[in-house]
């Protein structure tokens, strides 16, 4: 009897311990997962960085797409206030975000020509930015959208967001 519960209880650890060995695998894939998620880093990351760089990057996203949902609001209203006024001036709408050390400057306007891309480019240049990208879009003959995707030149300082926001509300108005 004593050897049957021996092998018992040896067989039963042996259990847990693959159980255990699994379990460990398994985090370890999951972490693999969530830190490829994550942009790139300067060096390797514990565990623990990985969960609480994941943890930022999620509540930016969500920072994020509380922005997006209001300027989609802001346009919407500013869609259905030219629908309902004869004129087709339209009030400008600016959404700045920032993501790290990345400026994301979505603009629109009128389409009365005030001002140029390379104005707004200008602003964003003086207040420390290098733009990657830039695109304005005419549509439907009244209005232009402008998009500009740029980063600090230096990330240590970044860009002073209330600034671009204060400087490019004085150029549109």
């Amino acid at each position: 009897m004593d050897t049957g519960a021996a092998s018992g209880s040896s067989s039963s650890k042996i259990n847990r311990t693959l159980v255990e060995k699994e379990r460990r695998m398994r985090l370890r894939n999951l972490y693999s997962q969530l830190s490829s998620l994550l942009p790139p880093q300067p060096r390797k990351m514990s565990t623990h960085d990985v969960l609480e760089q994941a943890t930022l990057c999620i509540n930016q996203l969500r920072k994020r797409v509380e922005e997006l949902k209001q300027m989609k609001l802001q346009l919407e209203e500013c869609k259905g206030a030219t629908e309902t006024t004869s004129g087709p001036s339209i009030y400008p709408v600016i959404n700045i975000s920032d993501l790290d050390s990345t400026l994301e400057v979505n603009l629109i306007t009128g389409w009365d020509g005030k001002f140029k891309l390379s104005d707004i480019i200008k602003v964003l240049m003086e207040e420390g930015a290098e733009v990657k990208t830039a695109v304005a879009n005419h549509n439907a003959g009244d209005r232009t959208i402008y998009s500009i995707c740029c980063r600090a030149i230096n990330s240590r300082i970044g860009i002073a967001t209330s600034r671009v926001q204060e400087r490019l509300q004085d150029l549109i108005s």
